[in-house]
């Protein structure tokens, strides 16, 4: 048990080490981006999905759909399928008139519509 204690004491004593307001608790390591994703995409934004929602990604990403050794994660998934759908986005008019912040059903069914009409446009049709 002194191991233990003798690693704690160092560790908390580094944290007070460094003159910062968080002891160094909000430093962060610079990591290095692989090199298939560009510099561009490091914003990262955040998305509230139901259970469903993320049981739906998770089945796409798993080794029988994919054929890969291990799964590749429902998060993984999703931002495929988002930035796909931000780029099918900006092919065509959104309609946000009147969608107020925080109506999220609003804005699917606004978003919804859109990709169909960008889907059909790329398929050769009109809606």
């Amino acid at each position: 048990m002194t191991r233990r204690r003798t690693d704690a004491g160092a560790a908390v004593a580094g944290l007070f080490a460094r003159s910062t307001a968080t002891g160094g608790l909000a430093t962060r390591e610079q990591v290095p981006m692989p090199s298939f994703v560009p510099a561009s995409r490091t914003l990262r934004q955040c998305v509230e999905l139901l259970e469903d929602e993320v049981s739906y990604l998770r089945g796409l990403s798993r080794p029988d759909r994919t054929g890969q050794p291990r799964s590749h994660g429902s998060k993984f998934v999703a931002t495929g399928v988002l930035m796909a759908a931000v780029e099918l986005l900006g092919e065509v008019d959104v309609d946000m008139w009147g969608v107020q912040a925080g109506d999220v059903e609003a804005m699917k069914a606004r978003a919804r519509a859109a990709l169909i009409d960008a889907g059909a446009k790329r398929s050769g049709g009109e809606t």
